[in-house]
């Protein structure tokens, strides 16, 4: 999906069906009218969910099979010397990389509902904090759309480093494009969490520090 051209689609679509609902305030309009077979082609977080799904057993199959190489050429390397250290790793280490790997794929689904969950109340928010009419439809076109990076993880090492900018980008434009929201108000939007965790970190810092000079 075209990360402009699909937001301004859902945007016009959105119009073009409100307009319409006006329309028949004062006029009859056919039951089989474009505008409404049109709505059918919005996918929901459900489709979204389930292709990105594909692309994350995609990602542990084949880190798998670097996984399973790097065990074969351990061996090899060790002898080399300086190269060692980069290829060691305990059994616990092992055992907590497959036990991650399993638990992104078995429980994607549950991560991607947290994911889009979340991102849902940031931006309705923000909407109502810079005063915006924001429908839930829009919302909604936002915030799955944003699940097409996944679709980055595809690329070895650096797929999951592009799935997370892709994703951010992704929610920025539809901010802009979908729901209308500035440049400057859509930046905000997207930086929020890590404003929030910044001072969720220095609270904490400052709460710490209180208790240390009341002791």
């Amino acid at each position: 999906m075209h990360p402009i051209k699909s937001h301004r689609d859902f945007a016009n679509q959105r119009m073009e069906q409100e307009r319409m609902k006006k329309l028949r305030n004062f006029t009859l309009v056919d039951q089989d009218d474009p505008v409404t077979e049109k709505k059918g082609l919005v996918l929901d977080f459900a489709t979204f969910a389930f292709i990105s799904w594909v692309f994350v057993f995609i990602f542990s199959i084949y880190s798998l099979s670097f996984f399973h190489l790097s065990e074969i050429i351990k061996p090899v390397i060790e002898e080399e010397g300086f190269l060692s250290g980069l290829l060691s790793s305990n059994d616990f280490q092992k055992k907590l990389f497959l036990f991650s790997l399993l638990f992104e794929v078995v429980f994607f689904p549950l991560a991607a509902w947290v994911y889009v969950k979340f991102w849902r109340v940031i931006i309705s928010f923000f909407a109502s904090l810079f005063d915006k009419q924001v429908e839930a439809e829009g919302l909604d076109e936002v915030v799955n759309t944003s699940l097409v990076g996944n679709f980055f993880l595809v690329i070895p090492i650096l797929g999951k480093l592009f799935k997370s900018i892709s994703q951010i980008f992704y929610i920025f434009l539809g901010l802009k494009h979908n729901l209308k929201f500035t440049t400057i108000q859509s930046f905000i939007v997207v930086i929020s969490p890590l404003i929030f965790v910044g001072m969720f970190i220095i609270f904490m810092a400052m709460y710490i520090m209180l208790i240390v000079n009341l002791y």
